[in-house]
């Protein structure tokens, strides 16, 4: 099974392919994400497509070329699930910060893979240059 490190390495490498689509698989459908504009209620692929439309498109406006997703922590105390903190730095091809931002996130364990069915955004820090 593959730990929670691992899974939040891959899913910051999803956001370089800047596609809605790519994120899909690391989400339980459905699921919660709370962020700067209220919770949102997801309950399909079309409407998780729909919630990261915008968030891709600010990041390809950036041009982004880095992601890196370090986790801070994690409770896997739960049967079938755990929660983590995760820290995310976005950057571009100079290697420019274009902002850093802290999720906590609640996880559920499908089959063997783990699932995203809370995300809440906690601070969200903006680079000088954007």
């Amino acid at each position: 099974m593959e730990d929670l490190t691992s899974f939040f390495h891959r899913y910051g490498d999803a956001h370089l392919k800047l596609s809605p689509e790519t994120l899909e698989p690391f989400f339980h459908l459905p699921c919660l994400i709370n962020d700067l504009g209220g919770v949102h209620a997801i309950a399909s692929a079309d409407d998780l497509a729909k919630y990261h439309t915008p968030f891709i498109a600010e990041l390809k406006q950036a041009r982004l070329a880095m992601c890196k997703a370090m986790l801070i922590e994690q409770h896997s105390a739960l049967p079938g699930g755990a929660r983590a903190v995760v820290s995310f730095r976005f950057g571009n091809e100079n290697n420019d910060l274009i902002f850093d931002c802290d999720y906590a996130f609640s996880l559920l364990r499908v089959d063997q893979d783990w699932k995203i069915i809370f995300a809440q955004l906690g601070e969200i820090r903006y680079s000088d240059l954007y």
